[in-house]
């Protein structure tokens, strides 16, 4: 799925997800593939790797199976994170 603008997701997506906007993730919200985004919200589940060029916030309902590359993370109580992160100097190509 390939998007310009901002995206929020309630449901369940199993596949790619790229925007050169935000995505917000809803607490009951579930994606099965890599993000690529600006910015992501997260307080549902992910399997896949996340490519953020600004800021990943892991709210408290959060769960993360996968990479996560980024500029700034927020990381809530709660929030579940199985994989690595690096914090990234340069923006992610969301082509």
């Amino acid at each position: 799925m390939n998007l310009s603008g901002n995206i929020t997701i309630y449901g369940e997506i199993r596949g790619s997800v790229s925007t050169h906007g935000s995505v917000q993730l809803a607490k009951d919200g579930k994606i099965f593939g890599d993000v690529k985004a600006t910015a992501i919200q997260m307080n549902g589940y992910v399997e896949g790797d996340i490519y953020i060029n600004g800021t990943a916030e892991l709210l408290s309902n959060c769960e993360l199976v996968g990479d996560l590359r980024y500029k700034v993370l927020n990381i809530q109580d709660g929030a579940q994170f199985s994989g690595r992160c690096e914090i990234i100097n340069s923006e992610v190509d969301s082509d």
